[in-house]
């Protein structure tokens, strides 16, 4: 019965060391709207005969994963897919006998692109699984992530009021600018729609129809 309960105990533990979550996270960052930037996975593991791993990125609204990038610390291919809206599935697999070395750095290099009305929002990682040499797969918690935005300066084709909208709003700021009313706020790169130079009847067709088609 002693040796039964040694052997159990012994498998447990062995069990919990194989199970052992590693640290995958990425920091809080702002970006600016309508333009990208790069940005770090850190990986802190105990494990140090990890190889293939896929993971899931979600992302808030308004911002796009155009990108995926091994650091050194992983030697391997990497690729990701876009399976649901926000949504990214990353994985690295086992090309040329991959490896991830060190026990604590940055990971991975994520390029992220915000739109130009991106509000900001939290983003996570989480479904996370590693496999080592011995082919033992080795998980971790969830984590979660904070994004902030800095107002971008890139046009809005037809949001002359600035209120991140294009709708009849913005054909009356453009009506009262023509007569010279002066509107405030009012936007001319946004209001000239065409790219012409001029604020014009033209821009307000333009408005209608972006308006239609959207």
């Amino acid at each position: 019965m002693r040796k039964k309960i040694i052997f159990l105990a012994m498998a447990l533990m062995c069990f919990a060391h194989i199970s052992k979550a590693e640290n995958v996270t990425i920091d809080d960052f702002t970006i600016t709207q309508g333009e990208s930037m790069q940005v770090a996975v850190k990986l802190v593991n105990s494990h140090t005969n990890l190889t293939a791993f896929s993971m899931q990125l979600t992302l808030p609204e308004g911002l796009t994963l155009t990108g995926v990038e091994a650091t050194g610390r992983y030697q391997g291919e990497v690729t990701f897919g876009n399976p649901d809206p926000n949504v990214y599935n990353i994985c690295g697999y086992e090309g040329n006998l991959a490896t991830i070395t060190g026990t604590a750095g940055d990971f991975l290099i994520l390029t992220v692109e915000a739109s130009p009305r991106f509000k900001g929002g939290n983003g996570s990682i989480d479904e996370i699984d590693f496999i080592t040499t011995g082919r033992q797969h080795v998980g971790a918690d969830p984590s979660t992530f904070k994004v902030d935005y800095i107002k971008g300066t890139a046009s809005f084709p037809g949001d002359a009021n600035e209120d991140e909208q294009v709708n009849v709003s913005d054909i009356m700021s453009i009506v009262n600018y023509i007569l010279g009313n002066n509107p405030s706020p009012f936007n001319e790169v946004n209001a000239d729609v065409n790219e012409d130079g001029n604020i014009n009847v033209s821009d307000i067709m333009a408005i209608v129809n972006i308006i239609l088609n959207n």
